[in-house]
């Protein structure tokens, strides 16, 4: 099962996420793109720092935007992260015996 924590700030804002261990091939592949797709969109269309730890043989991904921590406005990044949220929300419900989120939101 793919397991998904979302990080959020004491605003309640998305400022990273991580994502641990495989399971079914079409839920994994969903997941790594958008995960992926996030981080690069990140990288590229903002100019915040982000940290980002992974494995390269996959099944883990760890990624943190610094400036949100610390309450900092991106309105870039923010978009980008909310998007990712709304995308693995729709898959746990899609497929919720292969993935499980954990955000404080959701409660």
């Amino acid at each position: 099962m793919i397991k998904v924590e979302i990080f959020r700030n004491c605003s309640r804002k998305i400022y990273g996420f991580k994502i641990e261990n495989h399971g079914d091939p079409i839920v994994c592949a969903a997941v790594s793109a958008l995960s992926i797709n996030t981080v690069n969109s990140i990288k590229t269309f903002t100019t915040d720092k982000v940290n980002v730890n992974y494995d390269e043989n996959g099944g883990f991904v760890k990624f943190e935007l610094p400036v949100f921590i610390d309450n900092c406005e991106s309105p870039d990044a923010e978009l980008l992260l909310n998007s990712l949220a709304l995308g693995l929300v729709e898959i746990e419900k899609e497929y919720p015996k292969h993935i499980k989120i954990n955000d404080e939101r959701k409660r």
